[in-house]
């Protein structure tokens, strides 16, 4: 890795973080080989080099002790900010010579053959990728410092960058807790760490009728709430 390469990856986080983000890792494309098809960063940038992965975090207060309605907007809060952050870092890119897309926070499309929900690309395995933390039984990130009170949003570029390893250690002790699987209302997370996200998002929009002005959707946090993490 050319020290060219160090500088501009060094520069890009300390903007990242300059910008708001809590945390911001680098993703080599070439460890998405296990992504589905038409979800890997090529896909959206076809001359993709690396995936950037940003945190914001939410406050332990709001994922504790919020009313439902009040961690709902902090979801949406979070997901703008985060969003604002990665438009910012792109133009910051482009500025540097090189492509860059941001995939929003919140962005869900549906494979309408499978009948699937996925994301263009999966923020999670991206932070994963990009060494930030680990994914726990209920498939959220976890994270040394701000354990799995993240929200992610991610960038594909073309920029030359210096990637981080995969996160490594394992911070979910899977078996010897399934907190989360046990909170879950609808029962949505197995024990295997597998999640049906068509269930725990009919779930999340059961006040259609009440909630008009965010289309019903009354955030569920108990599997983040639960989370005994780093108490283990």
């Amino acid at each position: 890795m050319s020290s060219k390469q160090q500088i501009l990856s060094e520069k890009l986080k300390e903007k990242g973080l300059e910008l708001g983000a809590s945390i911001v890792g680098i993703a080599d494309v070439n460890q998405f080989d296990k992504a589905p098809e038409h979800h890997k960063p090529s896909d959206i940038l076809k001359c993709a080099a690396a995936v950037i992965s940003i945190g914001v975090a939410q406050p332990k207060a709001v994922i504790q002790h919020a009313m439902p309605s009040q961690y709902t907007q902090s979801i949406f809060t979070t997901a703008a900010i985060l969003d604002q952050i990665a438009s910012q870092l792109s133009l910051w890119i482009e500025e540097h010579g090189f492509e860059a897309i941001p995939v929003a926070a919140r962005y869900l499309s549906m494979d309408a053959l499978s009948g699937v929900f996925r994301g263009d690309l999966s923020h999670k395995h991206a932070a994963m990728l990009a060494g930030l933390g680990d994914l726990g039984v209920n498939t959220l990130l976890i994270n040394p410092k701000y354990g799995n009170h993240l929200m992610l949003v991610s960038i594909v570029t073309n920029a030359p960058l210096q990637s981080d390893a995969p996160f490594a250690k394992l911070l979910c002790p899977r078996s010897e807790c399934l907190k989360c699987v046990t909170a879950c209302p609808v029962k949505a997370i197995s024990h295997s760490g597998e999640v049906d996200k068509i269930k725990c998002n009919k779930y999340s929009r059961r006040h259609s009728d009440i909630y008009f002005e965010t289309w019903g959707l009354y955030f569920c946090r108990e599997c983040r709430r639960v989370c005994p993490f780093p108490e283990f």
